[in-house]
């Protein structure tokens, strides 16, 4: 009997793998800021005094600032 050896055959086989190239860039924003100021306004304070309010024979003595100028927004007379 004659045997025929069977050849082997090896086949090499090589992929060639196409990689993209991964470009990072960096962006750096600018932001312009406007520079805050801050004003302090100094207001003296006033020190209370009293002062008569009259209207129509009806008179009172005040102190406070702001009850003297309600007074006043409704008809009544400053008594210096």
């Amino acid at each position: 009997m004659a045997r025929k050896k069977a050849e082997e055959t090896t086949e090499e086989v090589v992929e060639t793998q196409e990689v993209a190239e991964e470009t990072t860039e960096e962006v750096v924003e600018t932001q312009e800021v406007a520079e805050e100021t801050t004003e302090e306004v100094v207001r003296p304070v006033s020190t209370k005094k009293s002062v008569t309010v009259t209207k129509g024979g009806v008179s009172f003595t005040l102190s406070d600032p702001i009850m003297i100028s309600a007074f006043e927004n409704q008809g009544y007379e400053v008594e210096e």
